[in-house]
């Protein structure tokens, strides 16, 4: 834990600041309380602290001259103002003299705990502590001497790694000298190894609990190809989608799924409903094997941005492999299912449809309570009694956005609040706000803010 000190001639302030912020939450410990310059002074000539809040008038030396001797001691140390007076000249002065920050009172707590999750922040990077998140940032962003750094502060030196990932409730536990886990969403790890996962702790978590599949690559690959890797791995362990007992894979081929792919979309783009219904049927009889997690992927979104789902396309788009496999369980089901939709949506062109303002806001209800969860068209359509089909066109109609467009929204303002608010892990963070693939998280989040979340924390 870092520890603070707090530095105010106001009792009630120091009484409000002790039981106003969840120290304990946030990593940090209440070192000592003090009314004076001099006080302050006496303390750290015999304690560390990282952190001072320091008001900025106080008998004997003031907060602006105490925070100038500070920080020429120990220029790490965080330093926040407090104070009574909304002069720009002080707030001025204490950024000058290197302070992280400047509070009015009466306290804003949500300001304070921003800027005391900020100054942890600092810390952490002055202390060379970096977070799974950061080392995913810097994955995704293909800056392999960033990653390569990271990596060394980890403990992992060498240039070229093996790579796995699992899928399921728990993760494989290593030791230091065995690699690193990340998490890469709810209930998926990644591996970054200096030897293969062993037969017996594959075995071994398979046998664990609702431990689904694991993917991982035979040989060695370099820092800076660590990304494609994960990738490649994510999409070996959820192999199982196509097909059911392969619950350890270390590669897939999907060339001869082209060939199929190519005729689904020529007659998707014709409007041929009919023939890619034959299509489908097909594919489920005789061709399911010429399929991995890729192409069913693809197969399925090419099927939803045809012009008989024009209206509803975003909200069907398959942004994510889990995404997938919690929509339709199999690609067997997800063949049936498309055919269905297809019958649904023909019907639904011919016809007229009546909304109803009580099922616009029992989905409202049923969004609401379950955005952070898997929730899609299917589930909703499923707990409310309606169609799929039905719910999007509603939602459209009384909102005038898509309903995959508001749940993303709702997320985002989740994960936003939790990391102005919390010191929670990013990974972490992304899993409760209802974002299941960490580097879709991340791509939507640096779309949305232009920045990733690890920099808005620092910046908000």
């Amino acid at each position: 834990m870092y520890r603070v000190l707090i530095a105010d001639d106001e009792p009630s302030v120091v009484k409000s600041l002790n039981i106003s912020i969840d120290w304990g939450k946030l990593g940090l410990d209440v070192a000592v309380c003090v009314s004076s310059g001099q006080e302050v002074l006496a303390f750290v000539k015999e304690e560390k602290i990282d952190i001072a809040i320091l008001d900025i008038r106080m008998p004997g030396m003031n907060g602006l001259e105490l925070c100038e001797y500070l920080k020429k001691q120990d220029e790490n140390l965080q330093v926040i103002f407090i104070s009574g007076y909304a002069e720009f000249s002080y707030a001025q002065k204490a950024i000058n003299y290197g302070a992280l920050g400047y509070c009015l009172k009466p306290l804003e707590y949500d300001q304070l705990t921003r800027l005391l999750l900020k100054a942890c922040k600092q810390l952490d990077k002055e202390n060379g502590f970096f977070t799974a998140a950061e080392l995913l940032d810097a994955i995704d962003s293909g800056k392999s001497q960033e990653v390569s750094r990271i990596l060394s502060q980890m403990g992992f030196q060498e240039e070229v790694c093996f790579a796995a990932v699992t899928a399921g409730e728990s993760r494989i536990e290593l030791r230091k000298e065995e690699g690193i886990v990340v998490e890469l969403g709810r209930g998926q790890y990644g591996y970054i190894l200096h030897e293969p996962l062993s037969e017996s702790k594959i075995r071994q978590y398979l046998d664990m609990g609702r431990n689904t599949s694991i993917g991982y690559k035979k040989h060695t690959v370099a820092i800076a190809e660590l990304k494609r890797a994960l990738a490649d791995c994510s999409a070996y362990a959820y192999q199982f989608f196509v097909e059911a007992d392969h619950r350890v894979c270390c590669g897939t081929d999907n060339q001869h799924s082209e060939r199929l792919l190519m005729q689904v979309t020529k007659n998707v783009e014709q409007n041929r409903w009919g023939e890619v219904c034959d299509q489908l049927a097909l594919i489920e009889e005789k061709y399911c094997r010429f399929f991995n997690i890729r192409s069913a992927t693809r197969l399925c979104n090419i099927i939803h941005t045809g012009s008989l789902f024009r209206e509803e396309t975003n909200d069907y788009y398959i942004y994510e492999q889990k995404q997938l496999v919690s929509e339709y369980g199999s690609f067997s089901e997800m063949l049936k299912r498309l055919q269905k939709e297809i019958q649904e949506a023909g019907e639904m062109q011919e016809g007229s449809m009546t909304f109803s303002n009580t099922a616009f806001m029992k989905l409202m209800r049923y969004i609401g309570e379950n955005y952070r969860s898997e929730i899609s068209l299917t589930s909703a359509g499923d707990a409310l009694h309606m169609s799929p089909n039905y719910v999007s066109q509603l939602f459209k109609k009384e909102t005038g956005t898509t309903f995959v467009h508001y749940i993303t929204q709702l997320r985002m303002e989740e994960a936003m609040k939790l990391l102005t608010t919390t010191k929670r892990a990013v990974t972490e963070i992304a899993a409760e706000a209802g974002f299941h693939d960490y580097f879709y998280f991340l791509k939507t989040f640096k779309k949305i803010t232009g920045k990733t979340p690890s920099q808005y924390r620092e910046e908000n």
